[in-house]
């Protein structure tokens, strides 16, 4: 009886051992698994970096102001108006 209970308390043992490495495995393979996976989504962060930088610097230099004012006389067929035609308003409250 004695042997018998040493017989199954081993397999239950080995049993136990056996299922926590097969579990530890899956665990590893898993964390290659997102690993490789944090490696290309690190790539892509860093090419919408890259992206993102060359788009800014093609906005800002959509911006320049010689840029807009060329459009706008050459373009548009705008004109500069004359220091008559400008009129300035006091912002409400600005006198109090």
């Amino acid at each position: 009886m004695r042997r018998l209970s040493e017989i199954v308390f081993c397999t239950v043992c080995f049993s136990f051992a056996a299922v926590l490495l097969v579990l530890s495995l899956l665990g590893a393979v898993r964390l290659a698994s997102l690993s490789d996976e944090d490696a290309g989504l690190e790539q892509e962060l860093e090419t919408l970096k890259d992206e993102t930088q060359a788009l800014r610097v093609t906005y800002e230099s959509m911006l320049q102001l010689d840029e807009i004012e060329r459009y706008a006389v050459e373009e548009l067929g705008l004109q500069h108006c004359s220091p008559g035609q400008i009129v300035y308003i006091d912002p409400v409250g600005a006198g109090k």
